[in-house]
């Protein structure tokens, strides 16, 4: 083999590096041929290593498996989405700029070369529908130059924030003031399932869109029982949930719209999503009058839990919601003034709200006091995970309102509605607009700036006849059905 000048053996082993951009080989090259007088190398190393060295772009998998077109949007919302899998469509400005068609949705991602692991790696940029193909090349640019300059973007996408962090930080802000950023967070992660590990610049519109439709439509109502001496998540009721559907949604975009003004995040994927659940169509007005009342209220003295019995009582005449008469602390009512206190944290609209007890209402603490043991007026039945005794839990409540409402045969009914039925028999007694509102402790900014004067006295008066009414009600004999002769 001939052996070549020394100029000629320093430009093949020029050639021989990786990170050499398409423009720098070229000049090699043309070098090269200018020095062996315009004859290509004999050299096979030049030709192997033009044959097999990977570039930064690592452009090479596109005639492989790819199509190469000129991006424009409306070239992009043209593509047909795949059934399964994914398809990669390449730039042909921008040769490292692809999209990449999946089943989910259309995004823009750059292909490029992993000289650690030696193998392509991709880096996204984001949704075809927030980026437009001239922003996409730039970033696209940016991100080849940034490799180029020898920074390794992979550690940097491997490491930006995941919507399970996302919404870690979220709620580390939000528990101290929000009383259900708990439940809020426990949710969103449930139903995202394994996209909550995924950046969450990557989560896409049609994601959201997937799993709201799965919730409205598939998902069913999930409890926790306990069964063999361990609690267990069971689910129960028709599939389909609308409601919880747009409250997940409403919470992640309400998250995404935190991280936005954070500077932690792109775009927000929740936006442009219609509600499953029709608010107007499917507003509720039950309440508990007639007959329905006679049924329940025998139903009720006849169930064997006494707690449960005491707990919707106090629902029912007190007019307050379900979690706050479940953890009810002794410290927080006066039976000498007949009064219960909340305070902000422990009400909805985060002010601090006092509840008249009326007569039947202080009868029931009056006996539950005398044999209190722990700081709630209705404990639970088991030690709890610190060792402590907690309030009655939920679902102890939610099972013994289905038995009560089966024996009653009282359909579509819910615990809520016992606050309804307080409302609206306040309304049947004549009580104001301020009234009700101070009583239910359900106020609008307007009402509670115009009646914060209002003494509890006429409250308590009409919560009073309110109690008594329902009670006589409630008690009454049931009417005698005359048969007429035919």
């Amino acid at each position: 083999m001939a052996t070549l000048n020394p100029a000629a053996q320093a430009l093949i082993d020029a050639l021989k590096d990786p990170e050499l951009t398409a423009d720098q080989r070229t000049g090699l090259l043309m070098a090269l041929q200018s020095i062996m007088g315009n004859t290509p190398p004999t050299n096979g190393a030049v030709l192997s290593h033009r044959a097999t060295a990977p570039t930064p772009a690592a452009a090479e998998p596109d005639r492989q498996r790819g199509e190469r077109l000129h991006l424009t949007k409306t070239a992009i919302n043209a593509m047909a989405l795949p059934a399964a899998g994914e398809r990669l469509v390449y730039d042909d400005t921008a040769p490292q700029l692809a999209v990449r068609l999946r089943p989910s949705g259309r995004t823009y991602i750059v292909i490029l070369w992993d000289r650690e692991r030696h193998r392509k790696t991709t880096r996204t940029l984001g949704k075809c529908s927030a980026l437009t193909p001239e922003r996409a090349r730039e970033q696209a640019q940016r991100v080849v130059g940034r490799v180029a300059d020898g920074e390794d973007v992979r550690r940097e996408r491997d490491d930006s924030l995941t919507v399970r962090q996302m919404l870690t930080e979220w709620h580390a802000e939000k528990a101290k003031t929000k009383r259900t950023a708990d439940e809020l967070r426990d949710k969103a992660l449930h139903y995202l399932g394994n996209l909550a590990d995924r950046p969450a610049g990557e989560i896409e519109r049609e994601d959201i869109g997937r799993i709201h439709h799965a919730i409205a439509t598939k998902a069913r109502k999930r409890v926790f029982k306990r069964i063999n001496g361990a609690v267990q998540a069971v689910e129960i009721g028709e599939p389909g949930m609308p409601a919880t559907a747009d409250k997940w949604r409403a919470t992640l975009a309400a998250v995404y719209t935190w991280a936005q003004a954070k500077g932690l995040t792109g775009a927000n994927p929740c936006e442009g999503i219609q509600q499953a659940f029709d608010t107007k169509r499917s507003a509720r007005t039950n309440y508990l009058r007639g007959d329905s009342l006679l049924s329940f209220w025998a139903a009720l003295e006849a169930d064997t839990d006494a707690d449960v019995r005491d707990s919707l009582k106090l629902l029912l005449f007190t007019g307050q919601r379900r979690g706050n008469v479940l953890c009810m602390r002794w410290q927080d009512v006066d039976l000498a003034k007949r009064e219960w206190s909340l305070d902000a944290s422990q009400t909805k609209q985060k002010r601090a709200h006092t509840t008249p007890l009326v007569a039947q209402a202080c009868v029931i603490l009056q006996a539950r006091y005398e044999s209190a043991a722990t700081p709630w007026v209705f404990p639970a039945v088991r030690i709890g995970k610190d060792g402590g005794i907690g309030p009655m839990s939920e679902t102890r409540l939610r099972d013994a309102w289905a038995r009560i409402c089966t024996a009653a045969g009282i359909e579509d009914l819910r615990p809520h509605d016992l606050r309804h039925t307080s409302g609206s028999w306040l309304a049947r007694l004549g009580a104001s607009e301020a009234i009700r509102q101070k009583a239910l402790g359900h106020q609008t900014p307007a009402m509670a700036a115009r009646y914060s004067h209002l003494e509890l006295d006429p409250v308590a008066d009409a919560m009073q006849r309110v109690a008594h009414a329902i009670e006589a009600e409630a008690t009454k004999p049931a009417a005698k059905v005359r048969k007429f002769k035919r």
